[in-house]
């Protein structure tokens, strides 16, 4: 499969096909750290319901997922679209929410755009960033937990599915075009604690997921080589000319709050299992040890603990939640299904 192939695979599903996992030592909820886990929620008949579609999706046929990195669900599940199960699914998608750690309460946002996915947190906690639909666009807004308003950070003519937000509310975007039928991206910066005049940081055609060191001008982001393979490259914003360091294969990249680690997904012959990897492309270690597949790691404020989101036997995408250093493992939304967490 060609790059551009798994660029249009990973901007159009967005989604880890990822499963259940367990593991030895129990956590506590009142061990966990307080800060919300902003997610992508589905209510139980929600859930099911798309469920449904995606099985009708499946039938017309999907684009083919040999070695397990994305599940797909079609480019024009996420950017639009005519065929009706694709448009059914993304009416399904779910609301953007805060799910509560220790109650297991969900908070649903109200008066977040269209479609509103969350991607990631600003450092301090303070402004969670998202994607959502914008005059049939896909952009990105900010939402601000003191004040609870949305703003809308990109605008057209191209589409900004992804992004993430660094020191100082610094803002890095994936810019995806629509070239010849498939669609490309490649990652645009702010000015360091900005998050405005964003200028191209790669040439793309095959930059996607982003993820923002908290503590350092540096992103972590999924590209993919003239073969195919999806591979995390690590870039230096404000270094002009900086080649990227490749660090690792795999997918969903996130820092740790300390910025010393990258966690991540990466296929295994079981799956996609839960790695960690420092910048520099050294340390590399699993995350635990599970006979399923995982995906979508999310770190929590204190560095402790990885959320992320598994498949159950009855194709149900469940929140859980393990120790970084890979023990204990639990549920950790026990109502409805949940998607794209961060934390």
């Amino acid at each position: 499969m060609s790059p551009r192939s798994r660029l249009a695979l990973a901007l159009a599903a967005w989604v880890v096909a990822v499963g259940c996992a367990s593991g030895p030592g129990s956590i506590d909820s009142k061990s966990l750290a307080a800060s919300p886990v902003a997610i992508l929620y589905r209510e139980e008949a929600l859930a099911l319901k798309r469920l449904d579609a995606i099985g009708d999706l499946e039938k017309r046929g999907k684009p083919g997922d040999k070695e397990g990195v994305v599940r797909v669900e079609t480019l024009d599940a996420m950017f639009g679209g005519a065929p009706d199960a694709q448009r059914r699914l993304r009416e399904l998608g779910g609301h953007l929410a805060l799910f509560d750690p220790r109650s297991d309460a969900v908070q649903v946002l109200e008066g977040a755009p269209p479609g509103a996915r969350p991607l990631a947190w600003s450092p301090d906690r303070s402004k969670l960033l998202l994607s959502g639909r914008f005059r049939d666009l896909m952009q990105l807004f900010v939402w601000d937990r003191a004040s609870g308003g949305f703003e809308i950070v990109t605008s057209g003519p191209e589409e900004h599915p992804m992004g993430c937000l660094g020191a100082g509310g610094r803002l890095v975007a994936v810019e995806a075009r629509r070239i010849a039928g498939r669609y490309e991206g490649r990652l645009l910066a702010a000015p360091p604690g900005s998050a405005t005049g964003l200028r191209p940081a790669t040439q793309g055609p095959s930059d996607v997921f982003p993820s923002c060191s908290p503590v350092a001008p540096i992103v972590a982001y999924v590209t993919a080589s003239e073969d195919g393979v999806l591979t995390i490259a690590v870039l230096e914003l404000d270094a002009p000319g900086a080649a990227p360091r490749l660090v690792a294969r795999g997918t969903d990249p996130v820092f740790t709050p300390d910025g010393a680690w990258i966690v991540y997904a990466a296929i295994g012959t079981q799956g996609n299992r839960l790695w960690r990897v420092r910048p520099d492309g050294s340390g590399r270690t699993p995350i635990g040890a599970s006979t399923t597949d995982e995906g979508r790691p999310a770190v929590s404020p204190d560095g402790a603990y990885v959320a992320y989101v598994a498949k159950d036997d009855q194709d149900r995408e469940r929140l859980r939640v393990r120790r970084f250093d890979g023990s204990g493992d639990r549920p950790f939304l026990t109502d409805g299904d949940a998607d794209a967490p961060a934390w």
